[in-house]
């Protein structure tokens, strides 16, 4: 499954595990830098996973707003591969 990863600066651990369990981010948007604000989602996703703790409520409004409009799945985590895995499984 394809999954695009907005918020986070460092999710090498995060990606790491995904790969075990057959995920692949295609696109990882860090949301620090003010055009992440108008990030486009590509549709070729299967996921976005926003981490609450890294995103500002613009941004992750406007992702929630993109995915609705393309059927994509939206899910909401924590930075922590517990709650990654919590919401994906």
């Amino acid at each position: 499954m394809k999954i695009m990863i907005v918020g986070g600066d460092n999710i090498n651990m995060i990606n790491f595990h995904l790969c075990e369990k057959g995920f692949y981010i295609v696109k990882h948007i860090s949301g620090r830098k003010n055009n992440h604000k108008c990030a486009v989602v590509p549709a070729n996703i299967d996921i976005v996973i926003i981490f609450i703790d890294y995103v500002n409520h613009k941004l992750s409004e406007h992702i929630k707003k993109e995915t609705k409009k393309l059927g994509i799945k939206t899910v909401y985590s924590k930075r922590a591969w517990s709650n990654v895995e919590s919401v994906l499984m």
